[in-house]
């Protein structure tokens, strides 16, 4: 299965990914689910972050994506600061 990060990526979040992929592709094969299906999975769940990625910036937030985790981080702080 092709390694799915994106460069620029720490070294440190290369090696979480590449580990949570390890697990993963350990309990895919524990079950009898096949590479390929989990491939699949993996492609889909992808696909979905981009998308809601891009509905959140475009549509929610009015930011660009690059912006898009700055300002999730400023809001959750100020929510955590007003409880």
């Amino acid at each position: 299965m092709p390694e799915p990060w994106r460069p620029g990526q720490s070294p440190e979040e290369t090696a979480t990914r590449q580990a949570a992929l390890q697990r993963l592709a350990e309990a895919a094969r524990r079950l009898g689910l096949p590479r390929e299906r989990l491939a699949a999975l993996l492609r889909k769940v992808e696909s979905n972050e981009e998308a809601t990625r891009r509905f959140l910036s475009e549509e929610v937030y009015g930011v660009p994506d690059d912006l898009l985790d700055d300002l999730l981080r400023v809001h959750l702080a100020d929510l955590e600061a007003s409880e």
